[in-house]
């Protein structure tokens, strides 16, 4: 019985039929294959230099806008420089965008910066991450201007905010004075002085002629304790070198 159940076994394996050909030659040669691979690299770097051009058109007026050349928004690596330069961050700020993986953050505090600089809010911000094309294109060729840089380090915010008290102060001053150079010893309800015109003091300046020394920067052709122009960052620097 036990005979007749070895020889039901199949012990010997089956025999493949299948006729492998390992002599298999590929129907692409080698200068093919490097073709292949040269035409690749071709349209990588075609793709590269017009990404290079475009974002160069699109940040060219507003590196203009800020003071320098326009050919400066072509040139790769060195256009992010003037970028970080253009917001008032340091130098060293730069290098930052060579980490991996915090690159990523350190360019979106650059464009909010850069979105500052031009008296833009947050929500233009986004439109310069998702869509910069269009949103830089706004920047250069639209009617933003460049308000100064819109970074302030520690030194120049306790600075700020010294300058900011003694401006608010000299400002209430100014209002509290008397203007157009009136007496203020001058009798009211239409009396007035016979030596002097409208309640005018003689001795005093003429209506809109400035003190004699300007304070704190002001312009001697602008009324005493005019705001500055509002097109200009507080405590920027204007036009980035």
């Amino acid at each position: 019985m036990l005979a007749s159940l070895l020889s039901a076994l199949p012990l010997a394996p089956t025999p493949d039929t299948y006729n492998y050909d390992y002599n298999y030659e590929s129907t692409m040669t080698s200068s093919e294959a490097m073709a292949v691979i040269m035409l690749m690299m071709g349209l990588y770097f075609l793709f590269f230099v017009i990404a290079l051009v475009v974002n160069g058109i699109v940040w060219a007026g507003a590196f203009a806008k800020a003071g320098h050349p326009k050919w400066k928004a072509y040139i790769p690596f060195y256009n992010t420089w003037i970028m970080v330069k253009m917001v008032g961050r340091p130098e060293s700020h730069f290098w930052f965008l060579l980490i991996p993986y915090f690159n990523i953050y350190m360019m979106i505090v650059i464009l909010n910066d850069m979105s500052k600089s031009f008296g833009k809010e947050t929500g233009f911000t986004v439109g310069l991450i998702f869509l910069p094309v269009v949103f830089a294109a706004i920047l250069s060729y639209g009617d933003a201007q460049y308000r100064g840089p819109s970074y302030l380090s520690p030194a120049q915010k306790q600075y700020a905010n010294q300058y900011g008290q003694q401006y608010n102060q000299q400002y209430a001053q100014a209002q509290a004075q008397p203007q157009y150079g009136q007496d203020p010893n001058a009798q009211q309800y239409g009396q007035q002085d016979p030596n002097a015109q409208y309640g005018q003091d003689p001795n005093a300046q003429q209506y809109g002629q400035a003190q004699a020394q300007p304070q704190y920067g002001q312009d001697p052709n602008q009324p005493y304790g005019q705001p500055q122009d509002p097109n200009q960052n507080p405590y920027g620097s204007g036009p980035t070198k």
